[in-house]
């Protein structure tokens, strides 16, 4: 099977280089980061300058993009999959997307023939280098057992949520419900170290009467106040809240916890703290209180 892969980024490279090493032949758009390109090189892979030279031949375009916009310029762009992609092709969408562009997309490749599958994933930069990631997927069930191959040598749990759209959907109220979880956590940090309590004697005893992979993933980082290396940016925060905001409209749904949470880390942003780690967050209340831990 020929695969082209679009978006070799923290999470895209180690994904093509589980591809390559499952045997499939993968071509890479050329990125911003040549030796990540490089690195992919020199496993098998093959490197083009255009979405049509990347696309060429390939059965299944998978992408793994920053945001909708850029999956939009690619699939709807000159030069980009609408144009140039022949019928029959199927494009996998990693990304977290908008729900909304998905379906619109999905209506324009089916107009020429091409399938689209959303699939949502989570997990982060270390389930995609063990080839564990999770899928969250929308889309026809034809669709999705003719993307197996590819998926099973990128992760290891699969669930079809819906239609097409549905998949990035869940993808994106498991990414704030994520990160509305850490501002709750934050919050159990700032009273413990307002109570006089040792923050990382509560962090063993939350683990254990309210344990959450938030808790475990951030929890360290907001105790010790070491926010570094950035895993999830305080800008892809406020962005998927946005994305959230806009689905939320659309369905006629009040999140007043959710809005309270992007409210915070909106002010983050506002202090310039966009390219930090969201456990950042917890400087709100540690540059407000003298002498807490």
């Amino acid at each position: 099977m020929r695969v082209a892969f679009i978006g070799i980024g923290a999470m895209g490279e180690p994904m093509a280089a589980n591809l390559l090493q499952h045997g499939l032949e993968v071509s890479i758009l050329r990125h911003r980061r040549a030796e990540a390109a490089a690195r992919l090189a020199q496993r098998g892979a093959r490197v083009c300058a255009g979405v049509a030279e990347t696309i060429a031949g390939c059965e299944i375009i998978v992408l793994s993009l920053p945001t909708s916009t850029e999956v939009e310029a690619i699939v709807a762009g000159a030069d980009g999959v609408l144009a140039a992609a022949s019928a029959g092709t199927l494009v996998l969408d990693c990304t977290t997307s908008d729900p909304a562009s998905t379906r619109r997309l999905g209506a324009q490749l089916a107009e020429r023939d091409i399938a689209l599958v959303d699939a949502g994933m989570t997990r982060g930069v270390a389930g995609a280098k063990q080839g564990k990631l999770a899928f969250f997927l929308g889309g026809e069930p034809r669709h999705i057992e003719r993307a197996m191959p590819v998926l099973k040598a990128l992760g290891d749990t699969f669930v079809h949520v819906g239609p097409l759209g549905h998949g990035h959907t869940a993808k994106l109220i498991s990414n704030v419900l994520s990160y509305a979880t850490v501002a709750l956590v934050n919050e159990a940090f700032m009273l413990g170290a307002r109570s006089g309590l040792d923050l990382q004697r509560l962090f063993e005893a939350l683990n254990q009467g309210a344990p959450s992979k938030a808790l475990e993933s951030f929890g360290p980082r907001l105790v010790a106040g070491e926010y570094e290396p950035a895993r999830v940016t305080v800008e892809h925060v406020c962005d998927d809240m946005v994305m959230l905001q806009g689905l939320a409209a659309s369905t006629v749904s009040s999140v007043p916890i959710l809005a309270s949470a992007q409210e915070l880390y909106r002010l983050l942003q506002l202090r310039g703290e966009g390219a930090r780690d969201l456990s950042v967050i917890a400087e709100l209340w540690r540059s407000a209180g003298k002498g807490l831990p």
